[in-house]
């Protein structure tokens, strides 16, 4: 079997996972390139490649930030748009929705196209379908060489109710591209043919400014590893991978790309581990996510605001941000990572974040320039890092220079010694943590409790116990390659394909016949697009769902669609609703009409070239040939234990028994502190597990 291989960039580092014929796994960090030039980023891959002596690749897997890096910076390209007469401020206006009532500095973020790059042309479908204004050809021509004058680079097309009838739409791309050709065209119907204007203008607005900035970035990236293997596949928000000529044309897929590869990949692991409920708890160099798993599924959503200040209160306040309404796990999202500065505001308090020194400067210790002291640096000064170097001693670590940032810029203001400042810092960084996991537990009626914390990244495991300490949490899993744990998520995941539909209509009225039609439409396209990506058709399974709502609600719950006879199917449907509904908010309304607005269909292909199995049979062998040294150095456990002397340990140290903390267990890509209280032990996979109590 060839060698395959997935490689995640990240704020900080950029991880490398190469899946080799004889099952070992080889590991590679390295510090990301600010730029994200495709072509650059390409040679970095293409060196570690080189050194794994991977020749030829039967897989290559990529979790990318390129499209969520042009949003947040505004470099997208410079789009147009063509909308159904009187539909022009769409983008403007929005949901009408005023986040920051309250303050007087909010602002939204400018629409992605600009109104004189937004032209109107007159044209009128009706919501059954039918034609009330023909479509001016004359003014869609004179519109679209207007557009082409403002130097557009990429076309949106969205009219009102395409969703139900396309014909107009598709008039207007046939009359673009033979007016613009080669220029990137984004239709609404093909994009997202449900209803609501404001959400399908803004997605497919978001397409259109994505498409180049996409295409061109995985064109350099091709070009450079196109020796390893001939297509690369992208890793989506959704959690599944499809290919990068998919990506090409539905950027708007992969706007989440990168944490979704290391939830997949904790997904992975509850079913391997035989895990119910949990939570993934994901700490990298620049941010901290959390995503609740259930029955072995991520939760998710099906549609996500980008371009708004991410934190874990983001889903209770929006309309700043840009709206995609494409299906993504359901990631909340704190700027709370290993490199976030540490400062005192101008009341005396000290706060972390957002603010990250990312890959450059980076943090004091890593001697990269960096002045401002970070979490990294307190983890340094506390002795949870070895204070010489980490990453295999690929990264240096300067121990006394993180004390002396500490003391210059943070101990003066607040009175305390390196150590409390540092103690400190972790303190409140763990408090960052702890919201973005009550986001995703409390604040959706679980118990933290109940939940197993599955905690990775670089700097996840280093927090992990203390974080589920104070959440009441009584385990942990660390799994193998914690810091390369996305990277790894890329070779565990399958091909995924997501299609929606609406069919508006009251439960009891349903048009069966128009139901089962839809259903034969978006089968058709799911197969179409399939084939052409060079997947078995056979090999595809396919799952369906229903969007329903109380008649007069305005968000819809999403239900499995069951496989019943027709004249049935009504009747199930409205159960399975009540059922969700309570489940999820306590209520139900049994005699309120329920309305069906979406069909959605999910098909998925296997794709994964790693499974948790393998990885353990592989640690097994290695570990029981590694030489191992037992270590010690003091560490900080706060005002109450002090410092400490800890055991140094590797993660074989740990096979067939437990060890009580305090503990620190080194790896190449991550360090594990056990504090006090907690117990260390290995599961039959690898998994490192903590408990306490």
């Amino acid at each position: 079997m060839e060698p395959r291989a997935g490689f995640d960039i990240g704020g900080t580092f950029t991880d490398i996972i190469v899946a080799a014929p004889d099952g070992r796994f080889l590991t590679y960090k390295i510090l990301s390139i600010p730029t994200g030039i495709g072509e650059n980023v390409g040679r970095c891959i293409a060196d570690a490649l080189d050194k794994s002596g991977a020749t030829q690749l039967s897989a290559l897997v990529h979790g990318t930030t390129v499209g969520t890096n042009a949003l947040l910076e505004g470099k997208g390209a410079k789009a147009g748009l063509l909308t159904t007469q009187g539909f022009r401020d769409a983008l403007e206006m929005r949901r009408l929705s005023l986040a920051g009532a309250r303050d007087y500095y909010w602002e939204r973020s400018a629409p992605l196209i600009p109104r004189r790059r937004r032209q109107e042309v007159a044209e009128r479908i009706a919501t059954d379908g039918t034609v009330i204004t023909p479509l001016d050809k004359d003014a869609t021509r004179a519109a679209l060489l207007l557009l082409k004058q403002r130097g557009i680079a990429s076309l949106a097309i969205c009219f009102v109710n395409s969703y139900v009838n396309p014909v107009h739409e598709r008039e207007a791309a046939e009359i673009a591209r033979e007016l613009l050709p080669g220029l990137p065209i984004s239709v609404s119907h093909e994009i997202m043919p449900a209803f609501r204007e404001y959400e399908r203008t803004s997605t497919t607005a978001v397409n259109a400014y994505l498409m180049p900035v996409v295409a061109r970035y995985l064109d350099s990236l091709e070009s450079e590893l196109h020796k390893f293997c001939p297509t690369m596949r992208i890793m989506q928000s959704n959690g599944g991978v499809v290919a990068s000529s998919h990506a090409r044309v539905r950027p708007i897929f992969t706007v989440e790309s990168g944490p979704a590869a290391g939830v997949l990949a904790a997904t992975a692991l509850t079913r391997a581990a035989k895990i119910d409920r949990a939570v993934s708890f994901d700490m990298g160099g620049t941010t901290v996510k959390a995503c609740l798993i259930e029955d072995s599924a991520p939760i998710e959503k099906a549609e996500v605001e980008v371009g708004g200040e991410a934190n874990s209160g983001a889903r209770w306040f929006r309309g700043k941000g840009y709206t995609l309404a494409a299906p993504s796990l359901d990631i909340v999202e704190a700027g709370a990572g290993g490199g976030s500065i540490a400062h005192v505001d101008a009341n005396g308090t000290l706060r972390v974040g957002p603010t990250s020194a990312g890959a450059v400067p980076g943090p004091v210790c890593y001697g990269g320039g960096g002045t401002d002291p970070t979490v990294t640096d307190a983890n340094v000064v506390l002795g949870y890092l070895n204070p010489t170097a980490i990453a295999g001693g690929t990264v240096p670590i300067d121990r006394p220079a993180a004390i002396a940032a500490l003391e210059k810029v943070l101990c003066p203001p607040l009175g305390l010694s390196a150590l409390d400042a540092a103690y400190g810092i972790h303190q409140v960084a763990n408090a960052a943590m702890m919201r973005t996991v009550r986001a995703v537990t409390t604040e959706r009626g679980r118990n933290p409790r109940e939940y197993t914390l599955i905690a990775f990244g670089g700097a996840g495991p280093i927090h992990a116990a203390a974080l589920a300490e104070n959440l009441g949490i009584s385990r942990v899993y660390v799994p193998q390659y914690p810091g390369l744990f996305s990277a790894l998520g890329l070779l565990l995941a399958d091909l995924r394909y997501d299609y929606v539909q609406s069919v508006p209509s009251r439960l009891d009225a349903m048009n069966l016949d128009e139901i089962a039609q839809r259903r034969e439409d978006l089968l058709r396209r799911a197969h179409d697009e399939v084939a052409s990506e060079g997947v078995d058709i056979a090999k595809l399974s396919l799952q369906w769902f229903a969007d329903l709502r109380y008649e007069r609600q305005t968000t819809e719950t999403k239900i499995d669609l069951p496989d019943v006879a027709p004249e049935k199917l009504a009747e199930v449907l409205a159960a399975k609703f009540h059922e969700e509904h309570e489940k999820l908010y306590s209520y139900r309304c049994p005699d309120e009409p329920i309305t069906l607005v979406n069909l959605r269909l999910k098909a998925t292909a296997p794709a994964r070239s790693a499974s948790f199995e393998q990885m353990g049979e592989a640690f097994l062998r290695s570990a029981k040939e590694e030489q191992l040294v037992e270590g010690v150095r003091d560490a900080y456990f706060g005002v109450e234990r002090g410092l400490l002397r800890t055991r140094i340990l590797r993660r074989a140290h740990l096979l067939s028994r437990s060890v009580e903390g305090p503990m620190i267990i080194e790896e190449f890509d991550t360090t594990v502190v056990v504090p006090p209280g907690w117990r260390a032990s290995l599961d039959d996979l690898g998994n490192v597990v903590l408990q306490t109590g």
